[in-house]
């Protein structure tokens, strides 16, 4: 037996830190190795083993003790694929039996095969600082032994991958053109259900993630099953278009300032921001590394080949023969989800994909329209993917009837009413549905458009709710926008028509307060309003969180137009009130630079009381 201060004895330290070489110049421990590295195949060795970096090391002895904790070396193991795993299980157990039997250094080795390959395994093994040594004198450290057993494996495995050159294939263009449709699909879903979240924000749960119901709800809204909308609300959230923002005690998902740039971008580069955020932050369907793995199976897009879940699970145990439990189920999801990505078409890569190129991409893609042809039974159809406006104009005009070489919107009264809610005005709806059509408007969809503030006041003229969120015109969320030039503000009211406002509302019961004990016009000296009314709204405003009571406020939109509400408020942060419809109960968002006054309602006290 050598003796048990040999640096060459695997029962000796891996990592002693003596740097003296042997005669022939090969390095004796894991830490000279290490030492003698240029800078190239360290970055390399701490890109594929990153904990050797976490927390930073302050030398090479540091990194080499780390290199050989078992948790790691598992961790590495399961980067080798079965030729190099059975290479490293031959080296390591010959080294041990010879080392055993005569005390010598040089290690059996593997039975011969291809030179050329051993020693292309052999270099990947030193490069993951599983060995020491070089390709000829190669040691193991000493807890691979444990990882691998002491009993040499019986099969060889090939050293090539597994090809699939039997496999079906399809055409090139073909899949390329049927993953473009999926791509413009994926953006077009994306672009709808983000919108939605501004006017309908989805209340996320404790642990995370939204309930059973609203899954299903925009399942429905964006027409996929269940599963896949879940991946959507993932995918928006890895790529930041869905944040965080609080309502009270809860946390609701709402868009970003992100998904206002988002929606600014070429269709292409819409896909790709979102492609990438699945690679990279989408865990449901494994790592990146993973996912590029799995590609890597579908070979040059060229070929066309179409895989099955059987073919990948094939390729991945040889890939990675001790790949973790669950890979082979996040690889079936990968398949499935890269299906309506746009990342495979047909069962075959993309020849955009592997790269994630969207000037490839955008060569199969049709040019954005930004208007639609309005037939005469209040059908609207779209000849191409329209721009981010046009269809901002229309998903919230009208609503999809069918989808497929050109979209098909139905213009309809609830949905004229539904846009109405949300602050548009008839002569903004109008403008609109004039401005993106280019055919005339029919006579029945103008009479529907016209008709609206009619069907928007009750017999005992009660005001109808405005907008249910007014920045949802904003160009930009969450940044104040600047008046253009000819905005008209004389109508703008002065103190006198508020105060006279103010009373009709009491009188109707609808307003501030109702006529039996509250003070009326008159009785406001010199027909002054209360400082409740005119002043600042954010004392009115806060002292409504604290108590819970409900709160009449007024409003300019964005065009200048004003409106007013009756809300519970649920906080004042960030610049916004955030409230519920005193009626619906529906979420509302509001700029306080927007609200012009506020004011408690309480019956039977006095205006401010």
């Amino acid at each position: 037996m050598p003796n048990s201060s040999d640096p060459s004895d695997p029962a000796s330290s891996d990592m002693a830190t003596g740097d003296t070489a042997s005669s022939s110049g090969t390095p004796r421990t894991l830490t000279q190795m290490f030492r003698e590295w240029d800078d190239a195949a360290l970055v390399a060795l701490l890109l594929e083993r990153p904990e050797l970096a976490f927390p930073a090391p302050t030398d090479f002895s540091q990194i080499a003790s780390r290199a050989t904790t078992r948790h790691s070396i598992a961790q590495a193991l399961e980067l080798l694929n079965a030729f190099e795993l059975w290479v490293a299980h031959c080296d390591t157990v010959a080294h041990c039996t010879t080392m055993s039997a005569t005390g010598s250094s040089s290690p059996a080795g593997p039975p011969p095969t291809e030179r050329a390959d051993v020693w292309a395994a052999r270099q990947r093994l030193l490069g993951l600082g599983l060995f020491w040594g070089d390709s000829a004198s190669m040691r193991p450290v000493r807890a691979l032994l444990t990882h691998l057993g002491e009993s040499p494996p019986v099969d060889v495995p090939d050293p090539r991958p597994p090809s699939f050159d039997g496999a079906a294939r399809q055409s090139p263009d073909l899949v390329a053109k049927v993953a473009a449709g999926s791509a413009f699909e994926l953006v077009r879903r994306m672009g709808v259900f983000v919108e939605h979240c501004d006017h309908q924000p989805l209340k996320q749960r404790r642990s995370g993630g939204v309930g059973a119901r609203e899954t299903r709800a925009i399942a429905a809204r964006i027409d996929v099953p269940s599963a896949v909308a879940t991946a959507y609300l993932e995918i928006a959230q890895a790529a930041g278009l869905l944040g965080l923002s609080t309502d009270g005690t809860d946390e609701l998902l709402v868009p970003t300032e992100a998904f206002d740039e988002w929606q600014q971008l070429e269709l292409a580069r819409q896909w790709a921001l979102l492609t990438h955020a699945w690679f990279e932050d989408h865990p449901p369907s494994g790592p990146g590394t993973f996912k590029r793995l799995c590609l890597e199976a579908f070979g040059s897009p060229a070929g066309g080949y179409v895989l099955s879940a059987e073919d990948m699970r094939t390729w991945l145990a040889w890939q990675r023969p001790r790949r973790p439990k669950g890979f082979d189920r996040a690889a079936a999801t990968m398949l499935e989800q890269a299906s309506w990505i746009g990342v495979t078409g047909l069962g075959a890569v993309a020849p955009f994909a592997p790269a994630i190129d969207a000037d490839l991409l955008g060569s199969w893609l049709p040019a954005r329209v930004d208007h639609v042809l309005v037939q005469a039974d209040l059908t609207a159809i779209a000849p191409g993917p329209l721009t981010s406006d046009a269809a901002h104009d229309l998903g919230a005009l009208a609503d999809v009837e069918s989808r497929g070489g050109a979209t098909v919107y139905r213009f309809s009264q609830e949905s004229l009413q539904r846009a109405h809610r949300l602050g548009w005005s008839v002569s903004e709806i109008a403008k609109a549905v004039e401005h993106r059509s280019r055919t005339p408007i029919p006579q029945a969809l103008g009479y529907l458009i016209h008709d609206l503030d009619r069907l928007a006041t009750t017999p005992t003229g009660q005001i109808s709710e405005p907008a249910q969120t007014v920045s949802h015109l904003s160009p930009r969320r969450g940044r104040p926008v600047a008046a253009t030039p000819g905005t008209e503000t004389a109508d703008q009211l002065d103190p006198q028509e508020a105060a006279s406002i103010v009373a009709t509302l009491r009188a109707a019961g609808v307003g501030p307060g109702s006529a039996q004990g509250t003070a009326s016009g008159a009785e406001m000296e010199g027909g002054r309003v209360p400082d409740t009314m005119l002043g600042s709204p954010l004392p009115t405003l806060r002292e409504a969180v604290e108590t819970g009571e409900t709160v009449w406020f007024g409003y300019v939109d964005t065009t200048g137009a004003s409106g007013e509400r009756l809300v519970r408020v649920t906080a004042v942060d960030e610049g916004r009130l955030r409230a519920r419809d005193s009626r619906s109960g529906e979420p509302i968002s509001v700029p306080l630079h927007r609200i012009t006054a506020a004011h408690i309602v309480r019956a039977g006290t006095r205006a401010g009381a």
